[in-house]
Formats: structure tokens, C-alpha cells, sequence
């Protein structure tokens, strides 16, 4: 299945509103377990490309990389 180009202006998913998108998308379909495959498999390499996106703009960005991972993972854990 293809992903389409959602660019990179595109706030990345809340990971808890994504995990819970996910399981509403397929939760109906044990039957059809093939497109929950697909549908699950496609979610972890959206929220890949989500964290490449994320990592390239620490690399490029002036603040000190390790400085930043810290602040954004006590935001995560904070938020969960």
C-alpha cells in the first residue's frame, strides 16, 4: 500500500491518538486480518518517517542534539 506525500509541514501524531486510530481501524476486521496487517504495518512506517523528519531537523537545528532528545523525551513521558 502507498503512502501519500503529507509534506513536511504536518504535525506528527500524538503517539497515544495514533495508537488509539490504529486500533479502531482494526478492531473490526479479525476476519480480514491481511488489511489489518497492512494497516498496522503502514502506522509504523508513518511514525518512522515521523522520527527520521524529527531527527533531521535536530541535526540541523544550533541546539546541542543530546540536550534536545532529553527535553523532547521528559515532554513524551510527561504527556503520557
Amino acid at each position: 500500500m502507498g503512502r501519500p506525500d503529507v509534506g513536511h509541514g504536518v504535525r506528527p501524531m500524538d503517539p497515544h491518538a495514533r495508537a488509539e486510530s490504529v486500533w479502531y481501524r482494526v478492531a473490526g476486521l479479525p476476519r480480514r486480518k491481511e488489511i489489518a496487517i497492512d494497516i498496522i504495518e503502514a502506522e509504523i512506517r508513518s511514525a518512522h518517517h515521523d522520527a527520521l523528519l524529527e531527527a533531521a531537523k535536530l541535526v540541523l537545528s544550533a541546539e546541542p542534539i543530546e540536550a534536545a532528545l532529553r527535553a523532547k523525551a521528559e515532554r513524551t513521558i510527561k504527556s503520557e
